[in-house]
């Protein structure tokens, strides 16, 4: 067959490109919300994963028979328990692994505010200091706290981790913005 017109047909229709173009728009609503939640941490979920492991911590203490300390940084936090010579040793199992929280969440406070019994001098001068030790022992928490979680800067959005003696002595709240 020979064409008898001389135009070559070359090209997309104006259909096809619209049609690749909602495609890529469907595509990219799709991915982009899962994409910035997995990049930025909520405020909300550190609260939520600080309290869970809290509780397990807790109820491994008082099945264990062990006194777990929760040492608490501006930055980070980290289990520790009582070797046989009474020596604190960082716990090393994942779920009790030191961890650093995300950029943007910090611990602003733990009140109140309990003094450190013993001296941390022996720690590296790049440390961040030790706000305070929280310990959940065999019987349960030992002492009420409350944990003040912030988005930075520090006048931010606050989360507050109670912590309570007895069952469902560990949850969190909400704080008011600001406060």
């Amino acid at each position: 067959m020979k064409r008898v017109s001389g135009k070559a047909d070359a090209g997309f229709t104006l259909l096809e490109l619209l049609l690749v173009i909602v495609i890529m728009a469907v595509t990219s609503m799709m991915v982009a919300p899962s994409y910035f939640s997995a990049v930025s941490v909520s405020i909300d979920d550190e609260g939520k994963r600080l309290a869970q492991v809290l509780r397990l911590a807790s109820e491994e203490a008082t099945l264990s028979g062990n006194t777990f300390r929760v040492r608490f940084r501006q930055h980070s936090y980290q289990f520790q328990s009582a070797d046989r010579e009474g020596a604190w040793q960082t716990l090393q199992a994942r779920l009790y692994q030191p961890y650093q929280l995300p950029e943007g969440v910090q611990v602003v406070e733990i009140k109140p505010a309990v003094p450190l019994t013993e001296d941390i001098g022996g720690e590296t001068k790049d440390a961040e200091p030790v706000l305070a030790d929280v310990l959940l022992l065999p019987e349960g928490v030992s002492q009420i706290a409350d944990i003040v979680l912030a988005t930075e800067p520090a006048n931010g959005r606050q989360l507050i981790i109670r912590l309570r003696p007895g069952p469902g002595g560990i949850h969190v709240e909400k704080a008011s913005d600001g406060q």
